[in-house]
């Protein structure tokens, strides 16, 4: 089990950092929704100095922000794995869309090329992005052909020895006044919901088939509920797996399959948050709510834990071992009573 911060070093201001001018700042970011999520500080930071926000999303990302929180966003419906780019429609509207704003800058997240392709067909007048040196240098002389301004990551998640928020924060550091990310859900909160959390009470536990292969099956998913049914009463199940939403509601488990919007409500509004590395607890982790994070063992874990866990909450992580079954199912337990308990004490 490993320990993950809770709100330290809130917030930082632009002490020492002269203001910068107001520019139309498009953020690039074609991937999961948890993977937009920890752009959350960094979008913080530049409405926080004054910039006007655009995004450019795929469909599977397009809600992980709150509607008000760009002014403009940009969709594109990415070809299927293991196919890359977006359909040619949605890639004419977005690019048009995209070009009416007339971005001033462009700031690009994603591992895709297309969305460096993207950002300059845009006409952004100032591209910065990342690029992993020698580690991939064919891919980093051509995503830095594209670029202003390159950013040396690590393309290893072996020796990524930061979080991936800070990451991505360093993109914007030319256009606000803030020396790090914040950690305050109540600056991010309001980025991610589309309106103020409404508690309801109950665990959530978010089920994924994404760790099936290291032991969390639908049967280990059983034992966890109950476990946690015995100690802290009935979980709200959330799902978008259909055979994992059978099998769990056939054991007697209300599961709720919500669209996106109503979905971080419910995970906001959450005593505790159980569920593998993945979108849902980084909406957690942006809206203040304690979670346990499961991720899959092997040699990057640990690093993997440091870079994935939950960034503005009170956190745990467990690895998902070989023991499996009534083992990880009482750990589980026992590490959100330890959450709550922690939580009613603060």
């Amino acid at each position: 089990m490993v320990s993950t911060p809770a709100n330290s070093g809130a917030r930082c201001g632009a002490t020492g950092i002269s203001a910068v001018p107001r520019r139309r700042v498009l953020l690039v970011r074609l991937d999961g929704i948890g993977d937009a999520l920890v752009c959350a500080p960094l979008v913080a930071a530049l409405a926080s100095a004054g910039h006007e926000l655009g995004a450019v999303f795929s469909t599977r990302n397009r809600e992980a922000f709150a509607a008000a929180t760009f002014a403009h966003v940009h969709v594109l419906e990415r070809i299927p794995w293991p196919k890359h780019g977006s359909t040619p429609e949605t890639r004419r509207t977005a690019l048009a869309e995209a070009r009416a704003v007339d971005y001033d800058v462009a700031l690009i997240v994603s591992e895709e090329p297309e969305a460096y392709e993207f950002a300059r067909a845009a006409g952004a007048r100032r591209r910065i992005g990342f690029i992993n040196g020698w580690e991939k240098p064919l891919k980093s002389l051509r995503f830095r052909a594209l670029l202003d301004e390159a950013i040396v990551r690590t393309a290893s998640a072996a020796r990524a020895d930061e979080h991936e928020v800070e990451t991505v924060f360093r993109l914007g550091r030319e256009l606000h006044g803030e020396l790090l990310p914040t950690r305050d859900p109540a600056r991010l909160a309001p980025l991610v919901l589309d309106a103020p959390a409404v508690a309801h009470g109950r665990v959530v536990v978010q089920l994924s088939p994404k760790l099936a292969g290291a032991g969390l099956d639908v049967q280990t998913w059983v034992l966890i509920l109950r476990a946690l049914a015995a100690r802290s009463g009935p979980p709200l199940v959330l799902a978008d797996d259909a055979e994992l939403a059978t099998a769990v509601r056939d054991a007697g488990f209300e599961v709720v399959l919500p669209e996106a919007r109503a979905w971080k409500a419910a995970i906001a509004g959450a005593r505790a948050l159980v569920a593998p590395d993945s979108g849902a607890i980084h909406v957690a982790g942006m809206t203040g709510v304690p979670s346990l994070a499961l991720f899959a063992p092997g040699p990057a874990a640990t690093r993997d834990i440091a870079r994935w866990s939950p960034w503005a909450a009170p956190g745990t992580a467990r690895l998902v071992g070989p023991r499996g079954g009534d083992f990880l199912a009482r750990d589980v337990s026992a590490d959100v009573e330890r959450l709550l308990v922690e939580r009613a004490a603060r």
